[in-house]
């Protein structure tokens, strides 16, 4: 197992996970950190939604090549 590959996988995971189930508390946290954008909306959070489970897929994806 290579140890990048995996915190790599890891990070990919937590970071879906939240995305998907928390759109809104991550889109308000970056904000806050970026100031952009100014209010997060829902179709801002739909959008998230669906970063999210692209993150979970490359997360999986990285984790499989990491294990196997």
């Amino acid at each position: 197992m290579h140890p990048v590959k995996l915190g790599l996988g890891l990070v990919l995971v937590a970071w879906g996970f939240a995305d998907y189930l928390f759109p809104l508390t991550v889109l308000r946290v970056q904000s806050d950190l970026l100031n952009v954008p100014p209010e997060p909306s829902e179709e801002f959070a739909d959008h998230k939604r669906r970063v999210g489970l692209v993150c979970l897929l490359a997360g999986v994806i990285t984790l499989a090549a990491t294990v196997g």
